[in-house]
This record gives C-alpha cells, sequence and structure tokens, in this order.
C-alpha cells in the first residue's frame, strides 16, 4: 500500500490527496521550527564567538597596549634591545606566563621570546605588519612547530616618536577551541531532539484534526455512492462535530423524500393499471365493432389501444423500479437455456425491425445457467426496443448468445445514436435521460442492470455518439 493509502475500520480505503491538511499542518510547523531553531543556533554560534574568541581579542589587546604604553612611558628614549631586556626584567609578572611574549625589532626579527624560542626569526602575521603602520591587528594563525590554532596581538614600540619594534602578545586556542566544539556539538543535538520531538506533536497534533475530516469524507463518498445507511459520528464537540450533525440531518431528509418518491411511484403505478387496461379493453372492444376501415374512428381506436399499450409499459417500469427500491423484487431461478429464450424473443421483437436488418447469432457450445425466464426476456426486450427506438436508417441490430469458457455473453449491438463519453457513465442512473425530449422513463436500463446483477452477472456499455452502442452482458453458467 503506497504512502497515501490506508484502509479505514470498515475496510474502506482512504486515499490521501498529496496536499492534504495533515502535511501542511507538519511541513508548516516543521518549517517554522526549523527556522526558528537555525536562528537560534546563529545566535548561539554568534555569542560563543564574541564570548570566547572576543574575550581573548580584548584580553590581548589589553595586554600588548599596556606592555606598549609602559615601555613607551619609561623606557621612551631606550631603543628596542633596552625595551625587551627591560620589560623581561621588570614588567612582566605571574599573570603573563600565560601568554607568549616577543619582541620583534622593526623588521619583524625576534629579539626575545618568553618561552625561549628561536630568535632571529622574523614574524610577518597580519598583526606585526599593522603594529609596525602603528595599527592594531588581531591575527589568528597555525603554530608550525604544534600545528595549534593561536592568536596574536601586537603594539608599537617607539623611540623618539618612531616606530622601532614591536611586543607581540601570542595565546594558544586549543583548549577554547575544544569547548566551543563541544558547546555546539551539545546544542546541535538537542536542537536535532527539540525538531523531532516537536515534529511528532505537529503530527499528533495534525492527526487529531485530519483524523475526525477523513472519517466525514469516507461517510459523504459513501453517501454519493447511494449508501444512505451510513452516519456520521461526531469525533469532538466541536465546528467539524457540528458538521457531521448536520450532515447527518441531511441525510434524514433524503432518505425521508426518497421514502415518498418511492410512495408515491409505488402508488400511481397501481392507480395507473386499472383505468389503462380499461382503456385498451374498451378501445380493442370497440375496433370489434363494424367500423368503417380507415375512418378517423378506427385510426383514434387504434391510436388509443397502442398509447395505452405504451403507457401499461410504463406503468409496468415504475412497478419494477418500485419493487427494487424496496428491494422486494425476487427471481425464481432454475436451469434454462439463453439461446432458447433469445430465439424466442427474436422471433416476437422481428416485426418490429422493419425496413432494417435484426440478426440473431450464436456461437460456442451451448451452456446452461441459473435464471428467471421473464426477467431474462424483460432484460432483452428492453434492449432491443432501445436499439430499435435510438437506431438511425437504414437500422441495423445485432443479437448474439456466446458461450465463453464457463460464461454466457449476451451482446445486443445497433447503429443508433450512441451516447456521448461524458453521459455514458450515467446511463445506469434511475431516471436518466439523455435527451429530456426522447420517449421512455429512463429507468429500462438501470432496471437491467439491477436484474443482471440479481442473476450474478455483469454488464458492460460501449457507445460511440453517432455511431451505435455495444451492450455486453455476462452471466455465469453451470457448472457440471
Amino acid at each position: 500500500m503506497s504512502n497515501g493509502e490506508r484502509n479505514s475500520s470498515n475496510g474502506i480505503k482512504i486515499v490521501r490527496p498529496k496536499k492534504s491538511i495533515r502535511n501542511r499542518i507538519v511541513i508548516s510547523f516543521a518549517s517554522i521550527l526549523a527556522i526558528t531553531i537555525l536562528l537560534g543556533e546563529i545566535f548561539l554560534v554568534v555569542f560563543l564567538n564574541n564570548y570566547y574568541y572576543g574575550g581573548v581579542e580584548q584580553l590581548l589587546t589589553e595586554k600588548a597596549s599596556s606592555a606598549a604604553e609602559f615601555l613607551n612611558k619609561y623606557a621612551e628614549y631606550t631603543g628596542v634591545e633596552g625595551k625587551s631586556s627591560f620589560l623581561f626584567k621588570t614588567y612582566l609578572g605571574e599573570s603573563d606566563k600565560k601568554f607568549l611574549v616577543q619582541t620583534l625589532d622593526k623588521e619583524g626579527r625576534v629579539l626575545m621570546d618568553s618561552l625561549g624560542g628561536q630568535l632571529n626569526q622574523i614574524v610577518e602575521t597580519g598583526d606585526v605588519k599593522a603594529a609596525l603602520q602603528n595599527r592594531i591587528f588581531i591575527s589568528t594563525n597555525i603554530d608550525p612547530t604544534t600545528r595549534e590554532r593561536t592568536m596574536s596581538a601586537s603594539r608599537p614600540l617607539l623611540r623618539y616618536s618612531s616606530i622601532d619594534g614591536v611586543v607581540r602578545y601570542t595565546v594558544s586556542l586549543t583548549k577554547i577551541d575544544e569547548a566551543v566544539r563541544q558547546y555546539y556539538a551539545t546544542s546541535f543535538s538537542v536542537a536535532f531532539l527539540l525538531i523531532l520531538l516537536l515534529i511528532f506533536i505537529s503530527a499528533v497534533l495534525s492527526h487529531s484534526i485530519v483524523y475526525p475530516i477523513e472519517k466525514l469524507i469516507l461517510v459523504a463518498r459513501e453517501m454519493a455512492k447511494g449508501n444512505f445507511d451510513i452516519s456520521a459520528e461526531p469525533v469532538y464537540e466541536d465546528e467539524v462535530g457540528e458538521l457531521s450533525n448536520t450532515l447527518n440531518m441531511m441525510v434524514g431528509e433524503i432518505k425521508r423524500n426518497d421514502q415518498l418518491k418511492k410512495d408515491f411511484i409505488s402508488s400511481i403505478s397501481h392507480e395507473l393499471r386499472t383505468p389503462l387496461t380499461s382503456i385498451k379493453g374498451w378501445g380493442e372492444t370497440l375496433l370489434d365493432d363494424e367500423i368503417q376501415e380507415g375512418s378517423s374512428l378506427e385510426i383514434g381506436l387504434k391510436i388509443i389501444t397502442n398509447e395505452a399499450d405504451r403507457l401499461s409499459g410504463m406503468v409496468e417500469e415504475l412497478l419494477d423500479f418500485s419493487r427494487l427500491e424496496s428491494h422486494k423484487m425476487k427471481v425464481s431461478k432454475k436451469p434454462l437455456s439463453l439461446n432458447d429464450i433469445a430465439t424466442s424473443v427474436y422471433r416476437q421483437m422481428q416485426p418490429r425491425a422493419k425496413g432494417g436488418s435484426f440478426r440473431l447469432t450464436h456461437r460456442g457450445e451451448e451452456q446452461l445457467m441459473y435464471g428467471d425466464e421473464n426477467r431474462l426476456r424483460q432484460i432483452l426486450i428492453n434492449l432491443i426496443t432501445n436499439s430499435i427506438k435510438f437506431s438511425q436508417p437504414p437500422l441495423e441490430i445485432t443479437l448474439t448468445v456466446e458461450s465463453v469458457d464457463h460464461n454466457i455473453k449476451l451482446i445486443v449491438q445497433d447503429n443508433g445514436v450512441g451516447i456521448s463519453s461524458e453521459n455514458l457513465r450515467r446511463v445506469r442512473e434511475k431516471f436518466f435521460k439523455e435527451d429530456m425530449n426522447s420517449p421512455g422513463s429512463g429507468i429500462g436500463l438501470a432496471l437491467v442492470d439491477e436484474i443482471v446483477k440479481l442473476h450474478g452477472g455483469m454488464m458492460e456499455i460501449e457507445s460511440t455518439k453517432d455511431i451505435g452502442t455495444k451492450i455486453t452482458i455476462t452471466f455465469p453458467a453451470i457448472q457440471n
């Protein structure tokens, strides 16, 4: 099953759209959290750099500036060698032992080193160059011997107001870098766990919001299919719960109106049968009397009886529809030959296909099926009548009974006006007619479809506008 699908508790599949409310809530919430935490991490990085490295820079600057000011004040006219000797013998105290203190001449050559490093070595770091230009610059370097990171600050040594050398303070950043890395690792781990936790919370929150909506969508889909026995159960007493109650009220009204429609159809159909029988009976009785052939009276009586027949057929369809809606339509099945029924109906309907081609074809070895003969005849008469009614001259109708494997196929094909592709899926709907001015009640195919289902069969409809229609009904044959 794909990520966008899952089964509900009653086994009906819920297809979750890609752009669902759940996804939008989780993505929006996660995006806000990620941006917030990212900004927090940036702030933390800036703060840690300012706190640790900024503090070291300030301390180095103060140390170098203080030493330079002391030497420039108390050994103003002494050369850089004398200032260096004075610095290391008199000025440096216990606190300075944490730093590497160096003095350099104006060429950048090391004159003295508090750690006894290599003398006469030329230093060309940014802090030294800046000090020789009477500027202050904090440089971060890699020690060539220990390969550790260091930070240095330098200030100029003056003689007669001219730069004669440089005093330089350097400190190792190894311990500070390690502390900062630990802070970064801890903060990023906490941020990652926090994001996971908040995404989980957002998923739970979105589920609590979307779940009742999904249940409501599921119920609405079932109702759209005509299943009005289902009801929407409110999950929470909120706006969605109120919507569930409203949907249930709507379904109740639909069921009441549907029942009124069924009762009306059943009642009016029964009421119409008696007067139609009387009209037809008296019309046939009067036709039996001596009436001048071709007279207006004869023509009128024939029209009356024919229309009474047509209306009687429509009333029978309405009665069948009423039985179908109330689940009272019964079929009495027995083993029978669909070939025999098709042959009988073909002979019955042949005269109605005057001026056209109406053929019956049998294919394959005959098989028997369980069915109700009257209902199967009703299917055939209905389909052939529709083909004759909607066919274009010259009429061409083919009725085929075909045995395939363990199935029996009944195929009715014509060259009629056809059905447009957008209406093809609706032709099985009760009372649907593509042309509202066309004759008939619009329930014929709906009845055929239901009778086919009662026989365990399946109906397929293929149609092209202005070319024709092919209806294939497949029944299961008796397995012997």
